[in-house]
Order: C-alpha cells, then sequence, then structure tokens
C-alpha cells in the first residue's frame, strides 16, 4: 500500500500534464518524444530483466520450425495478393435513393425578392435624406453668405490633398 498510492498519484500528476502541456507541441515533437521515451522504456526493461532471457529455455526447441513458419507465411501472403489481381476488386456500392430536391430559384426567389425590396425602400430613404439635408445646410449657408466656394475655376498647383484639384 506504502507504494500504490505514490504511484497512483505520480500517474495522476502526469496525465495532468500532458493533457496540459501536449495540446501545445507539434506532432513532429510528439513523435519525436515518444520515439526517445519508447526506446527508454526497451532499454530498461532489458536491462531489468536480462537474467529472466537468459534463463528462459523453451523457445529454443522452436528455433528449428522459424523458417519454415516463414516461409509458409510469405507464401501465403503471396497466393493472397496474387489473388487479389485476379477477383476483380469491385467492391458492392449500394445505391443512394432519389431525392428530389426543389430548384435552387423556388426556394431562394422569395426570400431574395423581399430582401431586395426592403434594401431598396432602405436606400431610397437614406438618399432622400441625405439630398434635402444637403440641399437643407446650401440653401442656409447661401443665405447666410458661407458659400464662398468657387466652381468655375480648379485648382491646379500644388496642394498636399488630391481632392482639392477636383
Amino acid at each position: 500500500m506504502q507504494l500504490f498510492l505514490p504511484s497512483v498519484l505520480l500517474a495522476i500528476l502526469a496525465i495532468a500534464i500532458i493533457f496540459a502541456v501536449m495540446p501545445n507541441f507539434s506532432p513532429l515533437v510528439i513523435v519525436a518524444m515518444s520515439a526517445v521515451i519508447l526506446v527508454a522504456g526497451t532499454y530498461h526493461h532489458f536491462r531489468t530483466f536480462w537474467n529472466e532471457y537468459q534463463q528462459s529455455t523453451w523457445q529454443n526447441n522452436l528455433k528449428l520450425f522459424a523458417p519454415g513458419v516463414m516461409l509458409v507465411v510469405i507464401l501465403l501472403y503471396l497466393f493472397v495478393a496474387i489473388g487479389s489481381f485476379f477477383t476483380g476488386g469491385s467492391v458492392p456500392v449500394p445505391s443512394l435513393p432519389n431525392t428530389e430536391l426543389p430548384s435552387a430559384e423556388s426556394a431562394t426567389n422569395p426570400v431574395t425578392a423581399a430582401i431586395n425590396s426592403t434594401m431598396n425602400t432602405v436606400n431610397s430613404a437614406i438618399n432622400t435624406v441625405s439630398n434635402s439635408a444637403s440641399s437643407a445646410v446650401n440653401s442656409v449657408a447661401n443665405s447666410v453668405g458661407l458659400n464662398t466656394k468657387n466652381t468655375s475655376a480648379k485648382n491646379n498647383g500644388i496642394t498636399r490633398s488630391v481632392l482639392a484639384t477636383v
């Protein structure tokens, strides 16, 4: 029990760190880290259990059958691969049910017409208000004498603004 709880807490801490940090790494970094951890784990495993591997002798008798097993597996793979070329390779695809959708014009015409008429009404109202406000300001400026703009001559000199020459 004394070794169980610290290892569980260490595993929970490792999981928390992995969920917090790993999403920020790129896939290349994750692959490199997993390769390093795999090599380190394999090295540690063989270093720890080397004696067990040395003392294990039950598979020595199977060494005689290894070439035959490999030949059978390779030949079986070749027969299946060659056989797949002669079967036609057609995959049955189920037919899709016919779905009849309304045409795009019938689906969008009433909506588009309503939006266009609304936009045209709003634009004409804005233009009417803008024109009436502009004419009111100009008439007040003319009556007071503030409108001294010379519209007959254009300014062809060097200015800071392109609008001054228009």
